[in-house]
């Protein structure tokens, strides 16, 4: 629920920031991919304390937050049912996840994301 919930607050500060229906979703993939890249994770998951990491444990790059970006439409066109899927996938990935080879985990108390 907490992936769902930073999602929510992303969505609603780009929402803020250009007022405009149109671009929204595609300013929201460009925020992913570049803040994934850069701090490992988006305004939400910082409130929340999660942060995307490779399945296999190597540093996030270009391509890979890119792909994940990308891959968050497929999971939201078919009813959202690949963001749905977090909550009965037994390592808790998305489609996009799946697709991107990476995982949302929740950083102990007092790391630090900023």
């Amino acid at each position: 629920a907490l992936p769902i919930l930073a999602l929510l607050i992303d969505l609603i500060l780009i929402g803020i920031i250009f007022r405009s229906n149109t671009i929204i979703l595609p300013a929201l993939a460009i925020y992913g991919a570049v803040l994934w890249k850069l701090k490992g994770s988006t305004v939400g998951g910082i409130i929340f304390g999660l942060k995307v990491v490779r399945h296999d444990g190597r540093p996030l790059d270009w391509a890979t937050s890119v792909v994940r970006a990308l891959a968050c439409f497929l999971s939201l066109i078919f009813l959202c049912l690949g963001f749905i899927w977090i909550a009965f996938d037994p390592e808790k990935q998305g489609w996009h996840d799946k697709i991107a080879g990476t995982v949302v985990v929740r950083l102990p108390r007092g790391v630090s994301l900023v």
